[in-house]
């Protein structure tokens, strides 16, 4: 079974924080799968977002909830903030490199890559699972198999094809728009999960996000922000066409929903509309063009 590390003794940088409460900087490596991001020092509020196996996050404040609980608010590498439970991740301490982020490292193409004590898929069920997206540091690959040093600091084996290896330093290569629209259709019928950002379960921006980031593009995370502040070119409505984001809403300035164009007439989202999972739907519905607010694309 995946190693565990005892947190307590790593968070003895922290114990300013605890006792003035004042607001000490660091580091930290999500160790989970997939861990949520709440609103509050708890898990009873809402999900604002999830951080993968592997990110490094920044430490940014922490405090004990009422069941005693140490929560962490942490940033992630795209500036949205959040509380995560400090069970989650593995602090790294000052002046120690971030997980994955030099040489070579393996990064999860197939949706969910799963990681083995040994490198036989036969021996032993997966220890966890790497979501699509996620960076792993990496040791020798032989034909099938890659040796992996997860972020919790256990050694494992995932499958090659279930990756690439790739320079920890290198930029993602950008995708044409045929490439992301194939891409986003790998998605198809995955469930909606108000906050999410993996195979797991995905909201409307995490999606688009995630595509895109998967893309070689770098957006922000909410819908609203993502058409006004991330940094895309406007686009005259009638020329929306495949790669572009398409924006939703009771006015411009109360926008709740994104999706993607794939064609000039459909487009790919997660919503909860009619049914709750990644679906395409026409650009034309009368139900869309009602609160359609507009469309943004990438610089060229």
């Amino acid at each position: 079974m995946l190693k565990k590390i005892a947190l307590v003794p790593s968070l003895i940088f922290f114990t300013v924080m605890l006792t003035s409460g004042a607001e000490i900087p660091g580091t930290a490596v999500v160790i989970k799968t997939v861990e949520n991001l709440y609103s509050a020092s708890n898990d009873t509020v809402d999900v604002v977002s999830q951080a993968l196996l592997g990110t490094n996050v920044k430490i940014l404040a922490v405090e004990k909830n009422a069941k005693g609980e140490e929560w962490f608010r942490i940033e992630t590498p795209d500036t949205y903030q959040g509380w995560m439970i400090g069970t989650s991740f593995r602090p790294i301490g000052e002046g120690r490199k971030a997980y994955a982020s030099e040489g070579k490292v393996f990064e999860a193409t197939s949706l969910m890559a799963n990681i083995y004590a040994t490198d036989d898929v036969t021996e032993r069920k997966p220890l966890t699972v790497a979501p699509i997206g996620s960076v792993l540091e990496v040791g020798n690959c032989g034909e099938r198999w890659c040796e992996v040093t997860l972020p919790c600091g256990t050694m494992a084996w995932v499958q090659k094809g279930d990756g690439k290896i790739v320079d920890a330093a290198a930029l993602r290569k950008k995708l044409s728009p045929d490439e992301t629209v194939a891409l986003a259709k790998r998605f198809l019928g995955l469930p909606y999960y108000w906050g999410g950002g993996s195979p797991y379960g995905l909201d409307c921006s995490g999606y688009v996000q995630l595509l895109y980031r998967l893309s070689g593009i770098d957006i922000l995370r909410d819908a609203d922000i993502q058409m006004t502040k991330s940094g895309l070119v406007e686009v005259p409505p009638g020329q929306e066409r495949a790669r572009d984001l398409i924006f939703f809403g009771k006015a411009k300035d109360k926008i709740g929903h994104v999706g993607m164009m794939i064609s000039a007439e459909e487009f790919i989202h997660a919503t909860t509309y009619e049914k709750p999972v990644v679906q395409i739907s026409r650009f034309r519905d009368p139900h869309w063009q009602a609160i359609y607010q507009g469309a943004r694309r990438p610089k060229e």
